[in-house]
């Protein structure tokens, strides 16, 4: 095997293991095709489009003559690009399970804001108000009225996403000095909590439930 072969299964190997870890994906054994159900095509497994996909990126960096370094970093760059995608389509459907099963969508620890953050910009573009009540997490949608509980003393209040994070402790959320406040957890500065996602229209735009609803 001369270099130039070595170079390109070298590089179609590397890519290829990139492009998996970084979407978060195992080898799969390619789905069967359709025996008794029409014309209908069989699916393409991840294995599949995962060795056509890196196939091409090979050829065409083989053909331009490209460093490996450069082609494993521009693949770096796609699958940075894709996982905040990837991760939001997990969060969707932890969420949706959530919803069915009565589970809360996630559980660990929540700190609340400093003075220091009041007036600033948050992620959604508002300015933060820590009178309000308001929680900052990484994926969930903003926008979306949790139920946060303070697994502690079993106080709930219900929150608004409006900011991401936070990105340190191992936290889960980030709530405004007021829904602290409402959890009893001034104090204590980082409680275990659960986060419960409130259907649409189930409650009002300030995060209070409204009347009637659960």
């Amino acid at each position: 095997m001369n270099a130039r072969t070595v170079r390109s299964v070298a590089l179609h190997t590397t890519l290829c293991t990139l492009l998996m870890s970084g979407a978060g994906l195992t080898m799969a054994a390619p789905e069967p095709a359709a025996s008794d159900e029409g014309d209908r095509p069989a699916l393409l497994s991840v294995s599949t489009l995962t060795s056509t996909t890196t196939a091409a990126v090979a050829a065409v960096a083989e053909a331009a003559s490209a460093p490996v370094s450069a082609a494993v970093s521009a693949v770096s760059a796609v699958t940075t690009a894709i996982a905040e995608p990837v991760q939001r389509i997990r969060s969707a459907a932890a969420t949706t399970t959530a919803r069915v099963t009565g589970q809360p969508h996630q559980t660990g620890a929540a700190s609340y804001y400093a003075d220091k953050f009041h007036g600033r910009k948050t992620a959604s573009g508002e300015t933060f108000d820590n009178g309000e009540l308001t929680m900052a997490h990484r994926t969930l949608p903003l926008g979306t009225l949790v139920k946060v509980t303070n697994l502690a003393n079993n106080t709930s209040v219900v929150v608004r996403v409006n900011d991401r994070g936070p990105y340190a402790g191992g936290r889960v959320a980030d709530l405004s000095r007021a829904a602290a406040e409402k959890l009893k957890m001034i104090q204590r500065g980082i409680v275990d909590v659960a986060l419960h996602i409130v259907p649409p229209g189930t409650a009002d735009k300030d995060g209070s439930p409204k009347r009637g609803s659960n």
